[in-house]
């Protein structure tokens, strides 16, 4: 059913430095701002990253996946449910820069949002920046439960899985779009971009480096499901960012998915084992609200004009 990885909405203390962070370090371009709300892209559609400004609630407000058409959204409630999921409201318009959406908190609590219609706007001029959001990865005590959600309820297909601890799920060409790892609470693990090559994650952290004075969490190197060159590091309100290029190409690698030892060389091919910071990092999950967000209304629209 999903055909894509959309964006994330995070909640965000300071609004203009979180997206100063985001232009200077990713190369993101802000497309809208309303209501306390920027939208962000790095390419030709209308947002891959949505800050919310939110000095209370600390956490991510929703996980995006993009379906083909009104037709798909609308048939898939009762798909969502019996997989596990809990509908968070009805589909409802009115977003900027998408056409309409319905949201569903999956059984370990993560909130996604599946919607459809993303506007496209003028793409940013040719520079040192990420391709496009890439995927997210989540923190559950319930892998099975979350995965038959993953599979069933949105459509995912199985890439890879490290013993009982992760698995790497895909809707398109790239490896993954989604990822699980086994944890004591669920929680946001990271949120990724796309590069074009391996040099471009080095200009990354120095970029991290000189735009806010801090060291990078781990790598680059290179993980062993999805082949793809890795680097993390925060952002400015404590999410984790994993900057990737050559991730395995599903169909087009001939990628066969596997089950993979839990030894350390599993998801670091050229190091050591990941540090305590980045086994320890997590972003909550903000407090979930039915239906359109009330920051979440295109300039010109009213509450009367929602469904």
């Amino acid at each position: 059913m999903v055909t894509r990885v959309g964006h994330i909405a995070l909640h965000v203390a300071d609004l203009d430095r979180a997206v100063d962070f985001q232009q200077q370090v990713i190369g993101m371009v802000e497309t809208e701002r309303a209501a306390g709300v920027s939208y962000l892209t790095c390419n030709d559609r209308h947002h891959e990253l949505i800050l919310v400004e939110d000095r209370i609630n600390r956490g991510y407000e929703h996980l995006a996946m993009e379906v083909a058409d009104a037709a798909a959204l609308e048939g898939a409630a009762r798909r969502l449910q019996a997989s596990g999921g809990t509908l968070l409201g009805g589909i409802y318009d009115g977003e900027p820069g998408i056409d309409r959406a319905l949201k569903v908190q999956s059984p370990n609590g993560h909130v996604y949002k599946l919607f459809c219609g993303m506007e496209t706007v003028d793409a940013p001029p040719p520079g040192d920046r990420a391709e496009k959001f890439e995927h997210i990865s989540t923190k559950v005590r319930n892998m099975r439960a979350e995965e038959r959600f993953l599979r069933e309820g949105l459509g995912f297909r199985f890439s890879d899985r490290m013993g009982f601890l992760a698995s790497w799920w895909h809707c398109d060409e790239d490896h993954h779009g989604l990822a699980l790892t086994l944890a004591p609470r669920p929680e946001l693990s990271h949120y990724a971009y796309t590069w074009p090559d391996f040099g471009s994650l080095g200009r990354t952290a120095d970029r991290v480096l000189a735009a806010r004075g801090r060291k990078c969490i781990w790598g680059p190197s290179r993980h062993g499901p999805g082949n793809n060159h890795f680097l993390y590091f925060h952002d400015e309100d404590g999410a984790m960012i994993e900057c990737c290029s050559e991730l395995a190409q599903m169909q087009a690698d001939g990628y066969q998915p596997r089950t993979w030892s839990m030894h350390p060389k599993t998801i670091n091919q050229w190091g050591s084992a990941p540090p305590l910071r980045f086994l320890l990092t997590g972003f909550p999950i903000a407090e979930p609200t039915p239906g359109r967000p009330s920051w979440a209304m295109a300039p010109g629209r009213s509450l009367e004009a929602v469904r």
